[in-house]
């Protein structure tokens, strides 16, 4: 269910980018206004566009978002408070803390609503380190920072 609202959010939002860029195109008067003057083939045009926005919003939520494992060494309790100071560097706070399960939410209003509220980071402690899930491209930073911070 989660990966169905994924993805029509991201429809609808790469829906009102596309409108807003098209308004902007024909206030600067870079494209006559109609669909014609718009789209090279008309209004057969849109539905050719409304077809790739539909493909991409479906395959996008399978690609950006993800679990990978952060290398962190030693017990729960000993490196809670620096990975919650690392996350809090990064722009999170901790949204909540169950046993050895942390969720983060992104500090700023602006930065979670231009990802849609789609900007949670979840941590589970385990053998290795910690199991993360969440957007890819903040997986990636994050869990750099984290293993760099208790490297050892």
């Amino acid at each position: 269910m989660k990966y169905l609202i994924r993805s029509v959010k991201y429809c609808i939002y790469l829906a009102i980018m596309l409108t807003v860029f098209i308004f902007v195109l024909v206030a600067l008067k870079v494209v006559s206004p109609g669909i014609d003057g718009v789209f090279t083939n008309g209004a057969r045009a849109v539905w050719q566009i409304a077809g790739i926005l539909v493909v991409f919003s479906a395959i996008y939520p399978a690609l950006g978002f993800g679990r990978r494992t952060a290398v962190v060494h030693g017990p729960f309790e000993e490196v809670k408070d620096g990975v919650i100071e690392e996350m809090h560097i990064r722009g999170y706070v901790l949204e909540s803390c169950e046993g050895e399960k942390m969720t983060f939410r992104a500090k700023s209003p602006v930065t979670r609503l231009f990802r849609m509220f789609e900007d949670r980071v979840t941590m589970l402690k385990t053998l290795s380190g910690f199991e993360l899930e969440g957007p890819v491209k903040d997986l990636v930073r994050v869990i750099g920072g984290l293993e760099n911070r208790f490297r050892q």
